[in-house]
């Protein structure tokens, strides 16, 4: 361990993005990993103590976010270089040579880390999909999976026990025995587990999101120590040549890369990027790191290595230039005075709590919540235009200025709910998002709405009419639905009255027939769902991706714009912006559902629908939809996947990779746990019925008696009257193509025998029509008049 400082010994320019993943050899070369989709190699020049790029390793398809470095063995004596990428790929090259001597597949995502296990020969990798693998490079033969997190394994090394360590954003680290079985669950970290290492045989640091290191004994499953000095998200960790656990180095979020002694920061080094990615310690003490702005930088605390003075203030001037005002004020206070995220690891007086973080350059809000146990991230922290609180006129909520800040009692007994306003916005919008952001019912809109018109003197916008055809739900893109108009959401009847299915009229005056001459099925078109606010999605996209604070999902933001624009119908399709699709369908589930929606949209462009539907890249986009299609999953990631799956049916790669997965879908379909909201509702009504017109394609008994089964069951939990509509239609529409006679009366056989849908039907038949009825409760007798009809017959 060193005594004197580090300093910067040389800079190392090639990557033209981050620099994702550092590796470095025993002969003393290193290996760096991009976000450029190159790795490169680069060697001591011999000079002075600078590095030359030697090699640059050719082939994956996206982002290269980790590396290794295997020492050599009898088979390659001058080792290999392994690199993982978004691709979900593993390349394995020669080290004097550019393209890839093997390519080991087996995850289903992002690999995120890889490492050398204790049999010369064996690496063990990591991935988003949940899962961490161990290899044999003789062969490139898989030799052990281990399955058991429930978030992405974001790093996995081997100890010289043999056991394996998994680290998750689950917030816990597994540690397993050789063959794949969990022996523990460690638990401790409050965020991600982004890194660990390996100090002796059966211990081991680890570094999470929650900004702390961890010291582990994997024997006893304890947590020896814990250690704080980062401000931040901390991404690597790596321990000096024979220094365990009392020496090692971290990198961060923060702009730091910390050199720690005896559980204490000795060193703090700042660099000119906001995020340090990776460090990597050289066996003669250097430190090497890699960061987003694409510059690999070597420090060393021996002055022989060090750079010339020129070189070193030219580095300071860039570190001052991109550094924060350690003088600057916040509402009266200074950021520098702050206190780091690592005081969030202390428990709360009260609910209710809130402290001040600063974070990087930034500062944030956050609240003890005593019913969960644990300081929640409330909001960002922006100065007031007046300078402070009582200056600025306005009212500050959650870090940021509002004329209004309203309590609304929504249920006896519970504290009032805070609803921010500036006089500048539509009430109903507000309300919508107040509504969304504490998960409450629609029913609530109009009556927040008019709760803000009343108390804030707001003259209603043309928003607050009657006419709200062209509102669109900021989260999901559906219009908005008030109790008592008509569809008003998804891809309901146009004000016209024209029915989405036929093009006629759906609705019958009073004095109509009870069933019109004209039958509801059997339906032979898809039904989309098209209506969105993209000026919106690309809001709430924005505002995640600067966020995510991680590099795996923040994306330029300059690809954003065309991102949202794949959702045009008819646009023309840049399969950049598809990529970038693709990365941004890897953020964490919460903030997911921007992302779902675009793509529910996308899929509706052929070539969009062709580059995510087809081939091998189908099944993955199938396999990564199934996560949301399960009960537990959020209601809303929920919803949108089954709006992405009705207008994949909207060209050919779309409709067949659908119709591979049609008795699937179908299950999950009747999986799904009610009850369902009204937005829910439409969207399985309407995969139900866009599923019915595809089996007609098909022909195939055995699907159509399976969708026979699901759509009778899910009837009497629906209660929105368009969903029961398109339900029926679904109905109607399966029974009446039936291939023959004999088979319409198995079909319906089903029906008769399915427990509450007769009483269902019986009660939408007798709905007593006349002018006070609704005119979609309208349709729905109809229907339910013809379905019966259809039955008796």
């Amino acid at each position: 361990m060193a005594s004197a400082p580090y300093k910067l010994s040389c800079v190392l320019y090639g990557h033209t993005l981050d620099v994702r993943s550092i590796a470095v050899s025993q002969e003393g070369y290193i290996v760096s990993g991009s976000r450029d989709k190159t790795a490169k190699i680069w060697k001591p020049n011999g000079i002075n103590a600078g590095y030359t790029e030697v090699q640059t390793l050719l082939g994956h398809t996206n982002f290269v976010s980790c590396v290794c470095v295997l020492p050599p063995d009898s088979q390659f004596p001058k080792g290999l270089i392994l690199t993982g990428s978004n691709d979900s790929n593993i390349r394995m090259f020669a080290v004097d040579s550019p393209q890839p001597i093997a390519v080991l597949k087996g995850h289903k995502n992002v690999v995120c880390s890889l490492s050398s296990g204790v049999i010369n020969g064996t690496v063990v990798s990591s991935s988003w999909d949940s899962t961490a693998m161990t290899w044999k490079t003789d062969g490139g033969k898989l030799l052990q999976t281990f399955s058991g997190h429930q978030m992405a394994v974001w790093s996995a090394i081997q100890l010289a026990s043999g056991d394996v360590v998994t680290g998750s954003a689950d917030k816990s680290i597994k540690i397993w025995l050789p063959d794949g079985i969990c022996q523990k669950t460690l638990t401790g970290h409050t965020d991600c587990v982004r890194g660990l290492t390996a100090t002796s045989a059966n211990e081991f640091l680890s570094v999470a999101n929650d900004a702390t290191v961890k010291h582990w004994n994997a024997t006893k499953g304890t947590c020896l120590a814990t250690f704080y000095g980062h401000s931040n998200y901390i991404y690597c960790v790596s321990v000096f040549p024979q220094g365990g656990a009392e020496c090692f180095v971290t990198s961060g979020e923060d702009r730091t890369v910390r050199v720690w002694q005896g559980g204490e920061v000795e060193q703090t080094v700042t660099l000119p990027a906001q995020s340090v990615w990776t460090v990597a310690c050289l066996a003669n003490g250097d430190i090497v790191t890699g960061s987003s702005d694409g510059v690999i930088r070597v420090f060393s605390c021996d002055v022989n290595r060090q750079a010339d003075s020129e070189l070193l203030q030219q580095f300071e001037e860039q570190v001052a230039s991109t550094g924060v005002n350690a003088e600057q004020e916040l509402g009266g206070v200074k950021v520098s005075d702050l206190p780091g995220k690592e005081v969030l690891s202390s428990p709360g007086i009260k609910d209710g709590q809130t402290k001040l973080i600063r974070e990087g350059s930034d500062v944030h809000c956050y609240s003890w919540s005593a019913a969960d146990g644990k300081w929640e991230k409330v909001g960002d922290v922006v100065g007031a235009s007046g300078g402070s609180q009582s200056t600025s006129g306005k009212v500050l909520y959650n870090g940021k200025e509002y004329d209004y800040v309203f309590s609304v009692d929504i249920e006896d007994g519970k504290p009032p709910l805070k609803l921010p306003y500036n006089s500048d916005e539509d009430p109903w919008f507000a309300a919508q998002k107040f509504i969304h952001e504490n998960n409450l019912s629609q029913l609530f809109l109009d009556q927040v709405a008019n709760f803000i018109v009343n108390n804030s003197k707001k003259i209603p916008t043309a928003s607050a009419s009657t006419s709200t055809s062209s509102y669109c739900d900021p989260f999901t893109g559906g219009s908005r639905y008030i109790p008592g108009n008509e569809t008003a959401r998804g891809n309901g009847p146009a004000p016209t009255g024209l029915d989405p299915f036929t093009g006629s009229s759906s609705y019958k005056t009073p004095q109509a027939a009870a069933c019109p001459s004209k039958p509801y099925f059997p339906q032979k078109t898809y039904v989309r769902f098209d209506q969105a606010n993209l000026k919106i999605i690309l809001e709430k996209l924005t505002e995640f991706n600067r966020r995510t604070g991680d590099g795996n999902h923040k994306v330029d933001e300059i690809f954003l714009e065309g991102v949202v624009k794949l959702g045009n119908l008819g646009e023309p399709a840049n399969l950049v912006h598809v990529q970038i699709l693709k990365q941004l369908l890897e953020w964490p589930q919460d903030i997911l559902f921007p992302v779902l929606d675009v793509t529910r949209l996308a899929v509706r462009n052929e070539e969009v629908n062709q580059e995510l539907c087809s081939g091998e890249t189908g099944n993955q986009m199938f396999s990564y939809l199934q996560k949301f299609l399960v009960p537990g999953s959020s209601s809303t990631n929920q919803m949108l996947t089954l709006r992405i799956l009705s207008n994949m049916l909207a060209h050919p790669s779309g409709e067949q990779l659908v119709l591979n997965h049609r008795d699937y879908i179908l299950s999950a379909l009747s999986a799904l746990a009610a009850p369902f909201n009204k937005h829910m509702q439409v969207a399985i009504a309407t995969l139900l019925l866009n599923l019915a017109v595809t089996l007609e394609k098909v022909k195939n008994k055995g699907s159509r008696s399976h969708s026979v089964q699901v759509t009778a069951a899910l009837l009497p939990l629906l209660s929105d009257a368009e969903a029961q509509f398109r339900t029926l239609v679904t109905l109607g529409t399966l029974l009446w193509e039936a291939e023959d006679s004999e088979t319409q009366l198995q079909l319906i056989g089903l029906v008769t025998t399915t427990s509450d849908v007769l009483d269902v039907l019986n009660k939408l038949v007798h709905t007593e029509i006349n002018s006070n009825v609704d005119q979609a409760v309208q349709k729905v007798s109809q229907c339910a008049v013809q379905i019966v009809g259809l039955i008796q017959k």
